[in-house]
C-alpha cells in the first residue's frame, strides 16, 4: 500500500533509533527487571510508530504493514502449535522417555566428554528444546564431569554445543521453525540445508571434546544421577525399541519432502496411538494434546525433562513471534532497514562478503537486542531481499540465520540463552563461551560456503547464483 502522504526517507541515525531503544529497553527489562521481551518489543513498536507519523506514514499503512510480516510467519506459528501437540503426545507415548532412556545408555566414564555432546544433542532431537536439555542432562553431567575433575567450563560447553546441536536439527523447535517462516522455506527443507554446516561443525566439535576428554580416561566416575534417570523412566514407560518407529516416521518425511503441517500432523497421529500403547485413556491424550504431559515420579530431573509440551505451551513463543515480526514489519515499512542495508551495501557487494555481513548481523543482533528470536526476525528482515538478488533460495538465508543467530545466542551472558545456562549449568557464558566449539566454528564454516559458493542452492535453477551484485546489475542492464 502506497502512502497517500509525502513520506521522507530516513536518514541512517533516525534508522537506528528503534534498534538502539529495541537495546536499552531488552537490556533493562529482561536483564534487569526479569520482563518478557514482548514488553520492551511493542513499546518499541510504538516509538517506530511515532517515528514513521513523523516521516508522514499513516497509521494504516504501518498497521497493514505489521499484518502483512505476521502473515509470512502464519506457516510457521501453525506448526508450532501443532509441534507442542506432537511433544505432549510422543512424552506420554513413550517416545521422548524412550530416547533419552537409550542415549543415556550410550554413556561409559571414559568416553564422557566425547559422548556428552551427542548424548545432549540426541535428547534435545527428541524434545526440540535446547533449555530442557541443558537443565537437565545438563545438570547431571556439570556433577560427573566435577566427579572426574574436569573443568566446569569444558562440561557446559559440552552441554550447550550438544544441546544446541541437537535443537536445531529438531524439525520440534520453536526456533527452527521460526527461521524457516521469516525466511518463506519449508521446515523440512530447512533442516535439511542446515546438515551441510551444523554436521561439519559438529564432528569437529565433538573430536575437540573426544581429544580434551583423552586425559581423563582412567578416572571414576559415580553415575547415581544417570542410574536415578534410566531407574525411574523404566519403571515409568514400557520402554521398547519400537518407540523409534516415531522419529524415523519424522526422517522419512523429511527425505520425502513431506509438507510440514501434514508431517507434524502425522507425528503426532503416531504419538496419539503409542500414548494409548502406554495405557494413557481419551481424556489423557486430550490433556496431552492441550495441556503438555504432566508426571510426577518422585525424581525432580525427570519431572523436569518430561512435563512439557501441548499447544497451550506454545503461546509464549508465538506472541513473542508476532510482537518481533510486528516490529520488524513497521522498521521495514517506514524504511529504517533499506537505509541501513543500503549503507551495508555500499561496502559490500559481492556474494561472500554479504553472506559474512548477513552472520555479522545476526551476531551482533544477539548482543545488542540479548534475544535469539531478534536475531532471526531483524536479518531475516533485512536480508531477503538481497539473497533474492543474488539468485540464492531463501533456505540459504534461514541457514545462515540458524548458523549465526540462534547456535551464537549461547555465547552472550547476558542473552535469554546465557541467562537460562547460568541457571541451569551454574557456570557463566563468560567462563564456559570458549568452549561452546560449535557456537564459534560453525558461522566460520557459514562463512567459507558464501565466499566460496559451496552448498549454496541457487533460487532460479536455471541461471547461475550471482556473484557481485554490482556486475550482475550492470549485465541486466
Amino acid at each position: 500500500m502506497e502512502s497517500l502522504n509525502q513520506t521522507k526517507k530516513p536518514s541512517l541515525m533516525l534508522s537506528l533509533v528503534p534498534f538502539i531503544c529495541l537495546i536499552c529497553f531488552m537490556l533493562v527489562g529482561v536483564i534487569v527487571y526479569d520482563s518478557a521481551p514482548q514488553i520492551p518489543l511493542i513499546i518499541c513498536t510504538a516509538i517506530t510508530a511515532f517515528i514513521g507519523k513523523r516521516l508522514g506514514y499513516n497509521w494504516d499503512e504501518m498497521e497493514e504493514a505489521m499484518i502483512e510480516t505476521n502473515a509470512m510467519a502464519m506457516q510457521a506459528n501453525f506448526i508450532i502449535m501443532i509441534v507442542g501437540c506432537l511433544v505432549g503426545t510422543w512424552i506420554a507415548g513413550g517416545v521422548v522417555p524412550g530416547m533419552i532412556y537409550y542415549g543415556l545408555n550410550l554413556f561409559t566414564p571414559s568416553m564422557f566428554l566425547f559422548l556428552l555432546p551427542v548424548i545432549c544433542a540426541v535428547i534435545a532431537v527428541s524434545t526440540g528444546s535446547a533449555w530442557t536439555t541443558a537443565g537437565t542432562m545438563g545438570t547431571a553431567a556439570m556433577g560427573i564431569g566435577a566427579g572426574l575433575g574436569i573443568p566446569p567450563a569444558i562440561t557446559a560447553g559440552a552441554v550447550v554445543s550438544g544441546a544446541s546441536f541437537g535443537d536445531k536439527l529438531s524439525p520440534l523447535s520453536d526456533s527452527t521453525n521460526l527461521a524457516a517462516g521469516v525466511a518463506g522455506v519449508n521446515v523440512f527443507d530447512h533442516v535439511r540445508h542446515m546438515l551441510y554446516t551444523t554436521v561439519p561443525s559438529f564432528i569437529i566439535s565433538v573430536g575437540i571434546f573426544g581429544l580434551i576428554g583423552s586425559k581423563y580416561k582412567g578416572t571414576t566416575v559415580d553415575t547415581s544421577q544417570i542410574n536415578a534417570i534410566l531407574e525411574t523412566i523404566k519403571a515409568t514407560f514400557n520402554v521398547s525399541p519400537l518407540i523409534f518407529i516415531a522419529p524415523l516416521s519424522v526422517i522419512l518425511m523429511i527425505i520425502f519432502k513431506v509438507p510440514a503441517i501434514p508431517g507434524m500432523l502425522g507425528g503426532t497421529v503416531i504419538g496419539v496411538i503409542f500414548s494409548f500403547w502406554q495405557g494413557s485413556d481419551v481424556s489423557q491424550v486430550l490433556h496431552a494434546l492441550f495441556y503438555g504431559f504432566e508426571l510426577n515420579s518422585g525424581n525432580e530431573m525427570v519431572d523436569a525433562l518430561l512435563n512439557r509440551g501441548g499447544l497451550l505451551s506454545m503461546m509464549e513463543t508465538i506472541s513473542l513471534v508476532m510482537c518481533a515480526l510486528a516490529f520488524g514489519g513497521m522498521v521495514k515499512k517506514i524504511g529504517c532497514l533499506d537505509t541501513i542495508i543500503a549503507v551495508i551495501l555500499r561496502h559490500c557487494k559481492t556474494r561472500g562478503s554479504i553472506v559474512l555481513s548477513n552472520i555479522v548481523s545476526c551476531i551482533a543482533m544477539n548482543f545488542m537486542a540479548a534475544d535469539q528470536y531478534m536475531s532471526i526476525v531483524i536479518p531475516g528482515q533485512m536480508y531477503k531481499q538481497v539473497y533474492e538478488e543474488l539468485n540464492l533460495d531463501p533456505k540459504n538465508l534461514s541457514r545462515v540465520l540458524e548458523d549465526a543467530g540462534t547456535l551464537t545466542s549461547g555465547l552472550v551472558p547476558w542473552s535469554t540463552c546465557g541467562g537460562m545456562y547460568k541457571t541451569t549449568l551454574g557456570i557463566s557464558a563468560f567462563q564456559y563461551g570458549r568452549f561452546h566449539f560449535l557456537g564459534l566454528i560453525n558461522p566460520i564454516i557459514s562463512a567459507i560456503y558464501g565466499f566460496t559458493g559451496l552448498a549454496l542452492a541457487p533460487l532460479d535453477k536455471s541461471k547461475p547464483i550471482v556473484k557481485d551484485l554490482k556486475k550482475g546489475i550492470a549485465e541486466e542492464a
